[in-house]
Formats: C-alpha cells, sequence, structure tokens
C-alpha cells in the first residue's frame, strides 16, 4: 500500500498555497476584504430533463401491449408456419415514441434474438396501429417479445 506523505512536494505546495489564498477552489466560497465574512457560491445546477413519458404511463402502455399480444404474436406465428422449425424462437426488443395525442410516432426493432426481418417488418407496423394512452410529454419505451412455438 502506498501513503502520500504531508511533506511531499506537491502536497506543501497545495497546502500553502491554500493556506495564503494563492488558489481558490471553484464553486467553494469566497472571502470578503476584510476577512470577516465567508460567502458560499454554488455551482450551477442544469435544468431537470423534461419530457418522456411517466412511470405510471409506461405501466399503462405496458398493459396494453400485453392485451393486444395476440395481433403481435400472429406476426411471428405465420412465419413459424412457413418455417416448421422448432427451433426458430427468440426476443425481439423494439423502440416505440409516443406522442402526446397517444399516436406511436415512431416504432422501430432494437435488437433481440430472433433476428427475423419479417417478423421485426409486421411487428413495427402493427405497433402503429394501436392507440395508446396519453402521455405528457413526446417520449420513448422499450418493450421485449419473446416468442417461442406452442408445439
Amino acid at each position: 500500500m502506498r501513503r502520500a506523505r504531508l511533506g511531499s512536494g506537491s502536497n506543501l505546495f497545495l497546502l500553502l498555497a491554500l493556506a495564503m489564498g494563492a488558489l481558490a477552489a471553484p464553486g467553494c466560497a469566497e472571502n470578503s476584504a476584510g476577512g470577516e465574512r465567508v460567502t458560499v457560491v454554488r455551482n450551477a445546477e442544469p435544468p431537470p430533463i423534461l419530457g418522456g413519458i411517466p412511470p405510471d404511463k409506461q405501466a399503462e402502455i405496458q398493459l396494453l401491449l400485453q392485451q393486444r399480444d395476440t395481433s403481435t404474436l400472429k406476426c411471428y406465428q405465420d412465419v413459424l408456419n412457413d418455417k416448421h422449425d422448432r427451433a426458430f424462437k427468440g426476443s425481439v426488443f423494439v423502440i416505440l415514441t409516443i406522442n402526446p395525442s397517444g399516436k406511436a410516432d415512431d416504432v422501430r426493432v432494437a435488437g433481440g434474438t430472433l433476428n427475423n426481418a419479417e417478423v421485426g417488418q409486421c411487428l413495427v407496423e402493427k405497433l402503429k396501429e394501436f392507440d395508446y394512452p396519453q402521455v405528457p410529454n413526446r417520449g420513448s419505451m422499450q418493450y421485449e417479445y419473446r416468442f417461442e412455438p406452442a408445439y
């Protein structure tokens, strides 16, 4: 283990400079001319980020997507019926961008393990048709679909 020595050159210089007032730490405090009063100076804080879908609305949207699972499952089932392959399974991540009116402004596939363009395109088209809950600001959220054969 390495210990910093108080008497080392850089530490000693820093302590002396701070004691003499030669260096001022940014955003800490300033001395007035008489040295009697200390004024605390705070760093400017960035304003909070506005927008996005609030958590309660995200829960409503997830519930809606779960309730309409049968219509999106058809996208997978149609391709599975053509393939007749039990190994054809996996997940698809979609990103939904919802307008305040409750319409899907943008829907896109963001990855997953299924890697089938036909299923992905069908999901995008179906999800754009849904009426979503109204949200206070335009925002995006991710949703995962997991597909596997029932037989």
